[in-house]
């Protein structure tokens, strides 16, 4: 049963340490961070800070991931636009 009288936080506790902005390093703490809860020794208020974290660092991945593959989306295009001898020529 729960108890009323123990007030819910306002809002989630915020990450301690600030986010990785590279894909690399914030993979490497998500996969960290995997293994340790699912060795399954964590208590609930810990597991929950640790999903939050790993939220945030798997945003932080697909928003890597999503400009990277805009880059890559660019130099495609650029790359499979039709030969122009002409405009070749006129290059040089």
């Amino acid at each position: 049963m729960v108890n009323d009288q123990t007030p819910l936080p306002a809002s989630p506790p915020q990450p301690a340490d600030p986010l990785p902005q590279d894909f690399e390093t914030a993979l490497v703490e998500l996969e960290a961070l995997a293994a340790r809860m699912s060795d399954g020794d964590l208590g609930l208020e810990e597991s929950v800070a640790l999903y939050q974290r790993g939220v945030a660092l798997a945003q932080v991945c697909q928003e890597r991931l999503e400009v990277a593959e805009q880059q890559v989306q660019v130099l495609q295009d650029q790359m499979l636009q039709p030969f122009d001898p002409a405009a070749a020529r006129d290059a040089t």
